[in-house]
């Protein structure tokens, strides 16, 4: 009989440990039906019991024939209740756009999460995210075309640079043609094709390629503008075919086409345009010049193209060395001003004096990763023996993670404390330091 006792109270044991234990779940919205184009939303939440003590490490992806858009804004708090226990909550939005028909993987990954095990002790644990699968395809109606355009709505506009009229031989006009589409990328929009019949001679220009994108990711609309100048090199008249672009309407299913009309215009004579030769020049004799050999004929050219390309090589050369090293070296600048100590506490200020206590919340993480490297907030609070401050943090990790209406979160006072405690340690503001372990997007701090 004891021995059985023994038995379940090791088993409940076994069960509330790993209850209370960090749990990370993840789904695809929407799980089926996807087409190719179609975004679509990689949705991991991590829980921990307590409070987080750090920013739980989010993977990045990389998937093979998709686009996969990181999370762009602040991660989402949330708080649950399993098993009779209170759970906080970090969620993060990826967004996958496949680029072509087929079943697509994402890799199975592991999250590191730091978080209190038993307050004031924490512990950093990982979690293991499965791999999940989705597949994307093209609608039969469409599966015949050369490219595969979704999109809710689509427009295409056409100008020229001059009216089509009193057109002249010699003439050279620019024709520019606009293609919008809503929700997906500039890439998908296929290149429109330019044709004229004989006598016009098309120069098309490089195209350009627009995205307008939310925060979070989500494409507003894609973009393609392609321009071309037609020349016109001898009188008559001219129709340039209709442009045709099909697409299909993700509101109602079907494949529809977006048309340009043909275009119909004359072109008259210039007869200043193509002048007469000047009459030629009466010359003296002169003496045949002797056979010239080809090396010494050619020899001025060789010399001259050797030169250059030895020229050419050293700069390839030289671009392919110190190019990289400069564009690393100005990339790294940007990201130490940006994720510098400084900035990270002028924002946790700004967001104190908005009373945002989620926006505090985790860049308060962020400034102390810089701040107090190696450190955690409960050592960082407890060294300075100011129950003042104490108070305030717990207030901050108690708003954050309340349900909601249950808190009304004033930051004016712990940004106050926090500006004491910095100016305490004016080294803290002498350098710029790269935040490298910490997800900026993804930190967060609670404390009970």
């Amino acid at each position: 009989m004891k021995s059985l006792i023994l038995i379940l109270l090791t088993g409940l044991v076994s069960f509330v440990a790993t209850a209370q234990s960090p749990v990370v779940q993840a789904h695809l919205q929407p799980t089926n039906n996807i087409m190719v184009g179609q975004p679509v939303r990689l949705v991991v939440t991590v829980y921990v019991p307590n409070y987080f003590t750090g920013s739980p490490d989010f993977p990045e992806f990389e998937i093979e024939n998709a686009v996969v858009v990181m999370p762009q804004d602040r991660p989402e708090n949330s708080n649950t209740q399993m098993g009779g226990v209170r759970y906080a909550g970090i969620t993060e939005t990826y967004v996958i756009y496949p680029q072509q028909a087929g079943d697509f993987l994402i890799p199975a990954a592991s999250i590191a999460v730091p978080y209190a095990i038993e307050p004031p002790k924490s512990a950093t644990v990982r979690v293991h995210l499965p791999a999940l699968t989705f597949h994307a395809d093209v609608p039969v109606a469409a599966r015949d075309l050369d490219y595969f355009l979704p999109t809710t709505s689509l427009t295409i506009q056409q100008k020229w640079s001059v009216p089509l009229k009193n057109i002249r031989v010699g003439d050279s006009i620019e024709r520019t043609i606009t293609v919008t589409a809503s929700k997906m990328q500039a890439m998908l929009i296929p290149p429109l094709p330019l044709k004229a019949g004989d006598g016009i001679r098309i120069y098309p220009e490089d195209p350009i390629v627009q995205d307008q994108k939310t925060s979070r990711g989500d494409f507003i609309f894609g973009r393609r503008i392609q321009s071309a100048k037609y020349f016109i090199q001898k009188e008559g008249e001219y129709t340039l075919p209709p442009i045709e672009l099909k697409w299909w309407n993700l509101s109602t299913n079907r494949l529809l086409t977006a048309i340009l009309p043909a275009i119909r215009f004359s072109a008259a004579p210039n007869p200043g345009y193509v002048t007469e030769l000047p009459p030629a020049q009466e010359t003296e004799p002169v003496t045949p010049a002797k056979p010239v050999s080809p090396w010494k004929r050619y020899r001025s050219l060789l010399y001259k193209t050797a030169a250059f390309s030895i020229a050419a090589f050293l700069l390839l050369w030289l671009a392919w060395h110190l190019v990289p090293g400069v564009v690393r070296r100005l990339r790294l600048w940007n990201e130490r001003g940006s994720h510098s100590e400084s900035t990270y506490f002028r924002h946790f200020q700004s967001a104190c004096e908005h009373n945002d206590a989620a926006q505090s919340y985790t860049l308060l993480l962020r400034w102390l990763a810089l701040a107090y490297p190696g450190r955690s907030l409960e050592q960082v609070i407890r060294g300075q023996a100011n129950s003042a401050l104490y108070s305030e943090v717990n207030a901050l990790g108690a708003a954050v993670f309340a349900y909601r209406g249950q808190n009304h979160w004033n930051g004016r006072r712990l940004s106050q404390l926090l500006n004491q405690l910095r100016n305490s340690h004016p080294s803290h503001s002498v350098a710029p330091q790269h935040l490298s372990e910490l997800n900026p997007q993804n930190s967060q701090i609670s404390m009970k």
